[in-house]
């Protein structure tokens, strides 16, 4: 973009240093666009004509002209638990947190003391789901950091259920009220803090939407989820780090509390989803060298660092970047997803193994000592 290029377009090869999952291979394709002088909605508009005609070559699907509905990463985490949220069904999280504090239930006035939340969703109908099945929710709330996942049962217009003894009946009906809730639904809550009692109790929306066969196939659902936070406290190291990378424009409102607001501040940074999966993600960049070493700074990197390893970009902002954004597709993952398909290595042709190995080719191998020298690189990462 400093160069004079208004926009460009790749597919290009990427390596992913990342644990090997369903829906991740080390080496993946994306299709990687950037575009100077543009803000966030000339990247959607670009974005969805793409995947339109995606949809309609590969797959005969018509997503019609209706703009992707949007939603900001504060709203899609209190609403849905996600910031991928799969929007084919309902079920949505909801916020109780001020009628648990007047309960006598321990779980939730021990949470609400330490700051935390208490969240609930309604499963419709299945007050008669077993024990075994409440305990396989239970668990995997628990994968997520939760300490557990109260269940209760509606019945004759009241709670029923261990912990419903400690529920007054006006607290009961506040909650039935508030939830929306009638006979024969079932009632799920998690509480902690607000992120822990967010995202576990969202797994568990997920995990009953397929359960109870709410997600139905050839139904696709898009969404722009936007506004990232810019940073995330890392607790082991005990500073600040970039919650996606270093070099996304923040929102302009919030340019003047970089650093004393730092936790408040949130990213021009977007995410397309489709049906709970990530297709790809992007950002305004920043084109300043001032608001780069800033942004650099509060993560850890001192002029020195910030010149030692970004200086070739910190100069070239000098010369004039223009306003630029970006976006990447994860081509694999789109195909997976536009056929149904639950892991990428069915639409690779060379995938890897769950130890990143290609066993078609044996690759990664052994370099040949002529092959290092070849590449003025010795074995040990030092240049020759």
């Amino acid at each position: 973009m400093v160069a004079g290029f208004d926009r460009y377009f790749q597919l290009a090869p990427c390596f992913r240093d990342e644990d090997q999952r369903a829906d991740r291979q080390l080496v993946h394709t994306q299709i990687d666009l950037e575009m100077s002088y543009c803000d966030e909605d000339d990247i959607y508009a670009c974005v969805e004509r793409v995947i339109r005609a995606a949809f309609k070559a590969g797959i005969g699907v018509d997503l019609g002209e209706e703009r992707f509905l949007r939603m900001s990463y504060d709203e899609a985490m209190e609403r849905f638990g996600s910031d991928k949220p799969d929007m084919r069904f309902g079920m949505e999280l909801q916020d109780v947190t001020d009628i648990a504090a007047t309960t006598e239930f321990g779980v939730f006035t021990s949470a609400v003391a330490a700051g935390g939340k208490v969240r609930a969703i309604v499963a419709t109908g299945c007050a008669g789901m077993t024990r075994r099945e409440i305990d396989e929710l239970t668990d995997l709330a628990k994968v997520y950091r939760a300490q557990g996942l109260v269940a209760v049962k509606v019945e004759g217009g009241a709670l029923t259920g261990s912990a419903a003894k400690h529920i007054s009946a006006e607290a009961q009906s506040q909650l039935l009220k508030r939830l929306g809730a009638a006979d024969g639904d079932l009632l799920l809550f998690t509480a902690g803090s607000a992120s822990v009692s967010a995202v576990s109790l969202g797994q568990v929306r997920k995990a009953l939407g397929r359960k109870l066969g709410l997600v139905k196939p050839g139904d696709y659902k898009f969404l722009w989820v936007t506004e990232f936070p810019l940073f995330e406290w890392n607790e082991e190291a005990a500073k600040w780090d970039a919650m996606h990378h270093i070099f996304t424009m923040p929102r302009l409102s919030d340019i003047p509390v970089l650093e004393t607001d730092t936790g408040s501040v949130k990213g021009r940074l977007y995410d397309l989803v489709l049906n709970g999966t990530e297709l790809g993600s992007g950002s305004i960049r920043i084109n300043t060298p001032e608001l780069q070493k800033r942004v650099l700074k509060i993560i850890g990197a001192d002029e020195e660092a910030a010149e030692r390893k970004f200086g070739f970009l910190l100069h070239a902002y000098e010369y004039g970047g223009p306003v630029h954004g970006g976006f990447a597709v994860g081509f694999d993952r789109l195909i997976a997803v536009m056929l149904g398909l639950e892991n990428l290595r069915d639409v690779i042709a060379f995938p890897q193994n769950a130890a990143g190995v290609s066993l078609v080719d044996s690759c990664p191998n052994e370099i040949e000592p002529a092959q290092w020298k070849e590449l003025h690189i010795r074995p040990d990462g030092k240049a020759l």
